[in-house]
């Protein structure tokens, strides 16, 4: 197999876990923190001392999820396989026959530089992959290449849009649904 005749993807600023882990986490990290402010700071700091709680909070979460749970994934397909190198050394491949479909935004149709896009395979597992990223403005080139990455992966896997599940697209997840049509 030769790499360079591949167009590969590089992902950078993504999270591998799945989207809850992020929710399990603040409550893991926000209750003790808000219990110890309940207890023992609220007497002393008053309102401005929950806001100061507050900030500290959410630096305490982005810090945790930029160095313990931001990587940047390369993706690309060969004739049999699908390859997610985590890092150099770490590449994960998937025979394309066992992918089931993958749920994603329609980066086609909709300029959208949010990555988060859910792989199913036959065994059940998943393979999830979401932007850490915090910014609601538009990166054209993020935007072009994931544009580019889903028309390969629906090339490559034989997928096409099925349907959109509305409440993925609430919860700020890629709703469209791409698999084999029956």
């Amino acid at each position: 197999m030769r790499d360079n005749q591949y167009e590969k993807f590089v992902l950078s600023s993504v999270s591998m876990v799945p989207y809850y882990i992020n929710y399990i986490l603040g409550l893991i990290i926000g209750v003790p923190l808000f219990f110890i402010y309940s207890e023992t700071g609220f007497r002393y700091l008053g309102t401005f001392g929950l806001i100061f709680t507050f900030f500290v909070f959410a630096a305490i979460m982005l810090l945790v999820i930029k160095l313990f749970m931001t990587k940047t994934i390369v993706i690309y397909f060969d004739q049999v396989f699908l390859y997610i190198e985590e890092r150099k050394k770490e590449t994960k491949k998937y025979k394309k026959s066992e992918i089931f479909g993958f749920y994603s935004y329609d980066y086609e149709r909709v300029e959208k530089s949010f990555i988060s896009i859910q792989i199913k395979l036959n065994n059940g597992n998943n393979i999830n992959i979401t932007d850490t990223s915090t910014s609601q403005t538009i990166d054209k080139e993020k935007a072009k290449l994931l544009r580019r990455f889903l028309i390969t992966a629906k090339k490559e896997l034989n997928f096409s849009l099925v349907n959109k599940n509305s409440l993925r697209s609430i919860q700020k997840l890629g709703s469209c649904w791409y698999s084999k049509v029956k």
